[in-house]
């Protein structure tokens, strides 16, 4: 017996270590994307839009905030989803590969990661010198990671026609040591070094995960729980696990919606927050909450997230560097 839990003690040590090996491999395989900021005045702000969808048989507005972009090497204007809730800004293969007729060049800048091992980094590939612009700002990455198999690929008709191509996201790692500005209602943002004057006033300590995500203080009851801002996570005011729903509202469930996250459908179901809660000094009552059964793309260490619905009046300001969060 010692002999064989001996064995079985070597092959789980090796396991271990052999997918420690293979996720540093997968992270060494993409590189940081760098970020220009206009200098030439204070804020420099850029555009977002609206996405709209019926999902079960219902009309909601808001759905996801899409980013209109330029790529070099691709004539057509593109969009990508604006998502904080993705701790990665990713190049969807699929939409991709419809422009290579007309620059083949781009084909030659994706290749395979050096290690396809795992689940983690299986069929993951990188495009290589990336160049995204929007508004006035420039990213750019020499090995920016790709999501395969996600979205279909654009037709060879409408990239000939010049429609608008849905391309990839735009994740939370693109503001490490940023300042980033969102106005909800003049549906534009900004990225900045430091805070500017006046949004200084007000602002209250956050984390950020080591995802790079923020991760806010929201108080209830004399308790306070840790909810993460996903602007993916358009439509939900408040979304937690079945183990954490409870936390928010016991109340009756009053809808459910079939949603998709990342390729894979799931669905929730909705119960009324009829306490009143707080976020950085503003509150909020009759606030509705969502069950995420699954729990596909909540931090477990935290008790649920929320998305843009609480803020569609104000302008939210995260500074990524210093962790302080504001709502004016």
């Amino acid at each position: 017996m010692k002999k064989r839990y001996k064995i079985l003690i070597a092959v789980i040590t090796v396991y271990i270590l052999f997918s420690l090996y293979a996720y540093y491999a997968y992270k060494s395989s993409l590189g940081d994307w760098k970020i220009e900021i206009p200098v030439e005045t204070e804020i420099n702000w850029a555009d977002f839009i609206w996405t709209n969808r019926t999902i079960n048989g219902k009309y909601f507005e808001r759905t996801a905030m899409f980013i209109p972009c330029r790529m070099v090497g691709i004539d057509n204007n593109l969009t990508f989803q604006f998502d904080t809730g993705s701790n990665r800004t990713m190049i969807y293969e699929n939409p991709l590969s419809s422009f290579y007729f007309q620059n083949k060049k781009l084909s030659e800048q994706v290749s395979q990661m050096k290690f396809p091992i795992n689940k983690l980094a299986s069929d993951k590939k990188v495009f290589k010198n990336a160049k995204i612009k929007f508004g006035d700002y420039t990213i750019s990455n020499e090995r920016a990671s790709m999501m395969t198999n996600l979205n279909r690929a654009a037709s060879e008709e409408s990239v000939i026609a010049g429609d608008t191509i849905h391309l990839g996201t735009i994740g939370a790692d693109i503001f490490k040591d940023k300042v980033l500005i969102i106005d909800y209602p003049n549906l534009k943002f900004a990225i900045t070094d430091e805070i500017p004057r006046r949004y200084k006033d007000g602002l209250i300590d956050i984390e950020i995960n080591s995802n790079g995500r923020p991760v806010l203080p929201l108080k209830m009851n004399s308790n306070e729980y840790k909810i993460i801002f996903d602007n993916g996570s358009s439509l939900f005011p408040i979304i937690a696990t079945s183990e954490n729903i409870n936390k928010f509202s016991t109340n009756p469930i009053i809808d459910s919606l079939e949603i998709n996250s990342w390729g894979k459908k799931h669905t929730v179901h909705s119960r009324i927050i009829t306490d009143t809660f707080e976020i950085a000094g503003r509150k909020f009552a009759n606030v509705e909450a969502y069950e995420n059964h699954t729990g596909y793309g909540i931090d477990e260490s935290t008790d649920g997230m929320t998305g843009n619905a609480l803020f569609w009046d104000s302008t939210i300001i995260i500074d990524f560097k210093n962790k302080k969060f504001g709502l004016k």
